[in-house]
């Protein structure tokens, strides 16, 4: 009998009782795995009225979009259609327009109720009024739009707030809201709150509210936030 200790790699790899190194089951043809393998890059799909029209309708159910966001979303479908395709570009851009404007007839798209809507949603996270109207501006809502949407934020929360804080900018109420979020301030622990005094005051400075409004939150206790928190809540 040949002692396996000493033969060499190559004899004891030419045996017929060797068994292949690793999981054979995933080794594919030439020592590569199959999971090297890289894929085909999906091909873009050719743009039509109708399947501008489907995928339209599929986006605005899943999400809401104001009618500049679904055009810059289909007009990258297009631009990939006119690369791969040879789509004639002026001819995709009517069927766009045309898609959007059905869309804004059946009431799938309304950026009046978009603005309103997105402003009072980012009120209740704690969003400074300035930053709401540049989140509007970037989202391709016209400024009108946003002035309207910014006024009657105010009303709603002026409205929304215990009688004791109405009349109070909807900014401290929202500096308050993003404290709450964030264990800020009277929110800390009392043992540690004077010691993160700088850096909460850094945090909402950092979210778009001035010193001032950042000095009252930082500084106030609960009973007093808590009823400016009701122009939060209660919108």
């Amino acid at each position: 009998m040949v002692d396996k200790q000493h033969q060499s790699p190559e004899t004891l790899a030419s045996g017929t009782d060797t068994k292949p190194a690793g999981n054979a089951r995933f080794t594919s043809f030439g020592g590569k795995n199959s999971k090297d393998k890289k894929r085909d890059p999906k091909r873009p799909r050719k743009v039509t009225r109708d399947y501008l029209m489907n995928y339209a309708t599929w986006y605005l159910e899943r999400f809401a979009a104001s009618r500049a966001r679904l055009e810059k979303l289909m007009r990258g479908k297009i631009r990939l259609s006119v690369a791969e395709y040879g789509t004639d570009p002026d001819e995709a851009i009517g069927w766009m327009n045309s898609v959007l404007s059905a869309c804004e007839k059946a009431g799938f798209i309304n950026d009046d109720a978009y603005a309103h809507g997105r402003a009072r949603s980012l009120l209740r996270k704690g969003k400074a009024m300035r930053v709401i109207a540049a989140d509007l501006s970037a989202r391709g809502i016209a400024s009108d739009q946003i002035d309207d949407a910014i006024r009657d934020l105010r009303a709603e929360a002026d409205q929304a707030a215990y009688e004791e804080v109405r009349g109070t900018d909807p900014n401290i109420a929202a500096a308050a809201a993003y404290a709450r979020r964030r264990r800020l301030g009277p929110w800390r622990r009392p043992d540690i709150r004077e010691e993160k005094r700088e850096k909460d005051m850094a945090a909402l400075a950092r979210q778009g509210f001035g010193y001032d409004t950042a000095t009252r939150i930082i500084n106030s206790d609960l009973d007093e936030l808590n009823d400016l928190l009701s122009m939060i809540d209660g919108i």
